[in-house]
Formats: C-alpha cells, sequence, structure tokens
C-alpha cells in the first residue's frame, strides 16, 4: 500500500518501513536516548503521512508501520559500540528534524542516511584504543 506525503508525493510504505528502522538504529547507536528516537522517528514517520510505533531498549530496536491492509513490523538488534562520534550524532539529528519539518523526501533521505553512516572517525583505531587508556 501506498500512502501520500502531505505535499502529494507517493511514499512506499515497505521502503518507508526499512529507512525508518535504520534511523531509529542510527539515533541509538549514536547515544540518543531512547525517548529521543522514538520521538524522532514518529515525527519523521508523520511527515510522510505515517503512523508509526517505535520501541528501542539498550540491544534492541523495533518499528511498526501502522497501516490499513498490513503493519510492517522490523527489528534489528543493536551492536556493542564505546566510539562517541558527536558529529554522527549532530547530523542524524538534523536530518529527523530536517524530516520532520517536511523538508526531505524518503529518496533524499535515505541517501543522506547513507552518507552520514558512511563517515568514518578521523582518528586511527589505535589512538582511540590509547586515548581510552589514558583517560578511560
Amino acid at each position: 500500500m501506498r500512502r501520500e506525503h502531505p505535499l502529494d508525493l507517493p511514499v512506499d510504505e515497505e521502503v518507508a518501513s526499512a529507512f525508518l528502522l535504520d534511523l531509529a538504529r542510527a539515533l541509538h547507536l549514536a547515544y540518543q536516548p531512547s525517548l529521543l528516537v522514538e520521538a524522532r522517528v514518529r515525527r519523521a514517520a508523520k511527515a510522510w503521512g505515517l503512523q508509526v510505533e517505535v520501541f528501542t531498549l539498550q540491544s534492541l530496536a523495533m518499528t511498526e508501520v501502522v497501516s490499513s491492509r498490513r503493519p510492517r513490523v522490523a527489528f534489528a538488534r543493536l551492536p556493542f559500540n564505546p566510539h562517541w562520534n558527536l558529529g554522527r550524532a549532530a547530523a542524524l539529528l538534523r536530518l529527523a528534524d530536517a524530516i520532520a519539518q517536511g523538508g526531505v523526501r524518503l529518496p533524499e533521505a535515505r541517501s543522506e542516511l547513507d552518507r552520514i553512516l558512511a563517515t568514518h572517525s578521523p582518528y586511527p583505531e589505535w589512538l582511540v584504543f590509547l586515548a581510552y587508556g589514558v583517560y578511560g
């Protein structure tokens, strides 16, 4: 089933469901609080004319796109990640807010999320371990 975007742009529920789960996962792995993750993902879905239920735990993220035809439930285990990346966290928050404000369509949102997640740490792994040893 397809729903209409508030700007009359079609949104594929299956593609949107996968994206919303990826967004929830990325926000959670960027150490955003569960309530913030859930609220931002709900607002993003609402901007595309979708209703979504979001549930996060320390190692799990679940989304359900509520549909008149068939609900779409997706979940992902979240790996342990001890690395903070404030630049990535800020970029994810900006993306979620831009979607919620109606300024980003699904294809552009997917492209931006993929770009954000593809960025690597500016520091080599050995330096990160050394810093944890000195300051941890």
